[in-house]
């Protein structure tokens, strides 16, 4: 891999702003039309997000679900199958980040995402202001990939509880199964 590439992917994993718009937009697909669906837990979106984030990880998923014509539809680039790991590390059950509190406290800042607390669990809705935003951002094609992504992604794994996107996540990627807590993951 040419080393100026592998410093840009590098320096985009550093880039908090491209993290928080891929996060708005799988908000905002999985809070419908109506705009009224949550994601229950902060624990869940970050699993549907590193599906989102990898995109081989979403193939895997989607393979495992037999979904054939969907996977066609990930289109995977090149750099993409080959490029460095980012920095999620595994963490009670799966994937996590630690800049994950710092980007939804940021976009709940500027009005573009709501928490629900329902119980123990923190729900995470779009806005009107975060959907209009989205609505802007879907004009450019450097997020076409995390739309139609985060379309898939609402279609087939939204409607999951959390248990059964923890035990879908232990069967899709069992290394997560003995992989140490805060160790990074591959797949």
């Amino acid at each position: 891999m040419d080393q100026s590439l592998l410093e840009r992917i590098i320096r985009l994993d550093e880039n908090d702003e491209l993290n928080m718009i891929r996060i708005l937009i799988l908000i905002d697909k999985i809070a419908g039309k109506k705009l009224n669906q949550t994601i229950d837990g902060i624990s869940k979106l970050v699993k549907l997000d590193f599906l989102l984030r990898y995109p081989i990880a979403l193939e895997r998923a989607l393979i495992k679900l037999k979904k054939e014509k969907d996977i066609l539809k990930i289109d995977i680039k090149e750099y993409e199958r080959e490029s460095v790991e980012t920095n999620l590390m595994h963490f009670n059950y799966g994937p996590w980040d630690n800049r994950y509190r710092k980007f939804l406290t940021i976009l709940e800042a500027k009005g573009l995402i709501a928490y629900i607390i329902s119980g123990k669990t923190v729900n995470v809705s779009i806005t009107h202001t975060g959907h209009k935003t989205v609505e802007e951002i879907s004009n450019y094609p450097e997020f076409e990939s995390y739309l139609i992504r985060s379309g898939l992604i609402k279609r087939h794994f939204a409607s999951f509880s959390q248990k059964k996107l923890v035990d879908f996540f232990y069967e899709v990627f069992p290394e997560m199964v003995t992989m140490k807590q805060g160790e990074e993951i591959k797949i």
